[in-house]
């Protein structure tokens, strides 16, 4: 009958813990900007602990002294702590991860050296896919450690780009290519509108910084695409782009003092 009665309070302890683990996360999934990952986690949590609170209470009910069973637990619990020290903190990075979302799934980010896309948010580690196809796995210790650079949460970004010019070329109309080039393109935003200006004077070149706006989705392609326009239209206003230039001096001198001394040593050496 102790036996009998264990098993009633197993399985009526697992069927209450299925219940209220479901009824939690669906209660969860209801709330706003709720994270299903987030939900299932505490799901899992909750769920966990009550099964834990059956199984004492069965082993109760066979008549086993459950102190001792609980030291041996807490002991263990201690020293898997302690062995996994690195794996909880990762873990307790998960957490926050998804309670405070500084990123999300399809987010292009950048954490340290490590930039890409986030492919998926796991409890102990955050993949990213690099625009090479490559996978990383970064531990969310490091992450939730570092600075994180989310490049799309805010939707647009700004592009800011140098060219060089010569010291001879029109700064009025050379402001006037690259603005209306910018502007000519539809992936910039005509508010705040596209803005150029002098930024530095180089021993062979006028620097002009060229800033757009754009959407955060568009700002690779525009980077890449939007110097050969840029090009033609300082091309069709003659407008030079100065390069470095080498120039070699040869000189062929009939007379030397210091080769006829060498010259006459090197008779006397061999008379």
């Amino acid at each position: 009958m102790p036996f009998i009665g264990a098993l009633v309070v197993f399985w009526v302890g697992k069927w209450i813990a299925n219940r209220i683990a479901s009824a939690s996360e669906r209660t969860l999934n209801r709330a706003p900007n709720a994270d299903p990952d987030l939900s299932r986690f505490f799901a899992s949590l909750i769920k966990y602990i009550i099964l834990v609170a059956a199984v004492m209470a069965a082993l109760t009910v066979l008549g086993i002294d459950t102190s001792s069973f609980a030291a041996i637990v807490l002991g263990l619990g201690a020293a898997m702590a302690f062995v996994l020290q690195g794996s909880l903190s990762n873990i307790a990075a998960g957490v926050m991860l998804m309670l405070f979302k500084p990123f999300k799934l399809g987010d292009e980010v950048e954490v340290g050296d490590t930039k890409g896309v986030v492919t998926s948010i796991e409890l102990t580690a955050t993949r990213l896919k690099s625009s090479d196809n490559v996978e990383k796995i970064i531990s969310n210790g490091n992450v939730w450690g570092g600075t994180i650079r989310n490049n799309t949460s805010l939707g647009k970004r700004r592009l800011d780009m140098v060219f060089g010019v010569d010291y001879s070329a029109d700064i009025d109309q050379t402001i006037k290519a690259l603005t209306e080039t910018a502007a000519n393109d539809p992936r910039v935003h005509a508010d705040p509108a596209p803005w150029a200006k002098v930024v530095n004077l180089n021993e062979s070149s006028v620097d002009l910084e060229l800033r757009a706006w754009c959407d955060a989705k568009d700002y690779k392609g525009l980077k890449v695409s939007i110097s050969q326009p840029i090009k033609a239209a300082l091309d069709k206003a003659s407008i030079g782009i100065p390069y470095p230039h080498e120039i070699k001096f040869k000189q062929k001198v009939k007379s030397s003092k210091a080769r006829n001394r060498l010259a006459r040593l090197t008779k006397l050496r061999n008379s």
